[in-house]
């Protein structure tokens, strides 16, 4: 598939019956995200979840994991409870399993992302405390060692935060359009969102100005704009796994 036919077939085309997925990786991208909803409202936001999170592992680079879960440092802290992390997959694996859900290190975390039906005003509240909860976390960054040499350590980058929905309660493009920029400035800097996605309604990159895509193109914006996100922020820092050590409940004793 050329570049040309590749990008116009990952548009998202809404309200269109009998709709069809053309073959190959973008058109799979769209059918991960529209099989038909359970009808039970807890169901179908555990399906949505899970076609999101297949969505990111299809599309985002070997380097990064996706998957729910808590996130902590160095200091026994605990964030919210996430939905989608985005994390580093190579130098800072999960160490920490709990019985109720995955565990990652704050200083692996590249993004957190809240998953809802709806865009609305308490949906994007919702997302903003759950990114706060993550980013008043501590990081620790150590020298690493590269081809024998060893390197400074890495400062740690500002986590990026979105969220992602099927719909918007702001029922058209324009609505949605018109008053999303609001809803956006209702946190202060450590919860603000920095993109997302509604399928049925256009997708948002904030900057130092919020742009908003035609819904037709979301899915497409969404994905360009997160890839260009996560490379601009390099590689996450590398732990200091000894600070985590000293808040386990028993010391490590010497041999």
């Amino acid at each position: 598939m050329d570049g040309k036919k590749y990008v116009t077939s990952l548009r998202f085309r809404t309200n269109r019956p009998g709709r069809s997925f053309p073959p190959g990786p973008a058109g799979n991208a769209r059918a991960i995200l529209h099989r038909p909803l359970f009808e039970h409202a807890t169901t179908a936001g555990a399906a949505t979840e899970h076609r999101w999170l297949d969505l990111f592992e299809s599309y985002l680079p070997q380097r990064y994991r996706s998957a729910p879960a808590f996130v902590i440092d160095s200091l026994g802290r605990r964030s919210r409870q996430i939905d989608l992390v985005v994390f580093d997959n190579l130098y800072s694996p999960p160490l920490f399993p709990h019985e109720s859900a995955l565990h990652v290190p704050a200083e692996s975390v590249y993004a957190v992302f809240e998953i809802k039906q709806t865009f609305s005003t308490q949906s994007i509240r919702d997302a903003m405390e759950k990114a706060s909860s993550v980013r008043a976390l501590s990081r620790t960054s150590v020298p690493i060692i590269g081809g024998g040499l060893k390197h400074s350590a890495i400062r740690p980058r500002r986590i990026l935060a979105g969220l992602l929905a099927a719909g918007s309660v702001w029922i058209t493009p324009a609505a949605f359009a018109q008053y999303l920029p609001g809803a956006l400035l209702q946190s202060p800097s450590a919860g603000r969102l920095d993109l997302g996605c509604s399928l049925a309604h256009g997708a948002f990159d904030r900057n130092r100005v919020t742009h908003i895509s035609p819904p037709e193109d979301a899915l497409l914006l969404f994905i360009l704009r997160l890839l260009h996100r996560l490379r601009a922020m390099g590689t996450a820092p590398a732990a200091d796994f000894m600070k985590y050590a000293r808040t386990l409940p028993r010391p490590l004793k010497p041999i």
